[in-house]
């Protein structure tokens, strides 16, 4: 067996001291992860990719029918138009309606409906003899957005 006896050139480094030297090593190492650990991470979250977007708008359409009767009317001798409805076709995701019935002098009676309210009269009076044609329009709401009008017009 070689026996080799430890020679001055190689220092002996004492157990104390080599827990030291680890312990001053850990340190930084430490320090080292906290601060790179983040960072790595968020570099496996920062990936770009590209989706496609895809917009849709919703076009209010007209109400389809309305089963009511336009008709020329005297009120206490003013003469002019109304119209009864008892039912109309419901637009699709509608908030409300809107009944317009104008004279052909100018005047203009314009009524908000409930989606749920089937059945309505609008009365409208000309401001001179009565006579021409009168307007009525009907259109659906979808929140603030407004559809076309179905439209009828009567001849007094």
């Amino acid at each position: 067996m070689n026996l080799a006896k430890p020679s001055a050139a190689a220092p002996r480094v004492s157990s104390a001291r080599l827990a030291h030297r680890r312990g001053l090593l850990a340190v930084p190492v430490a320090v080292a992860l906290l601060l790179g650990a983040p960072g790595l991470a968020y570099a496996t979250f920062t990936a770009r990719t590209a989706t496609a977007l895809s917009v849709g708008t919703y076009k209010v359409p007209a109400p389809a029918s309305i089963n009511g009767t336009l008709v020329c009317t005297t009120v206490q001798g003013k003469k002019g138009a109304a119209i009864s409805f008892t039912g109309f076709a419901p637009v699709v995701r509608a908030t409300g309606y809107t009944a317009t019935l104008t004279s052909p002098t100018g005047p203009q009676e314009v009524t908000a409906i409930a989606a749920e309210d089937t059945t309505h009269e609008v009365k409208i009076l000309s401001k001179g003899n009565g006579k021409g044609t009168y307007t009525f329009t009907f259109s659906a709401r979808v929140g603030s957005w407004i559809g076309p009008d179905l439209q009828q017009t009567v001849t007094c």
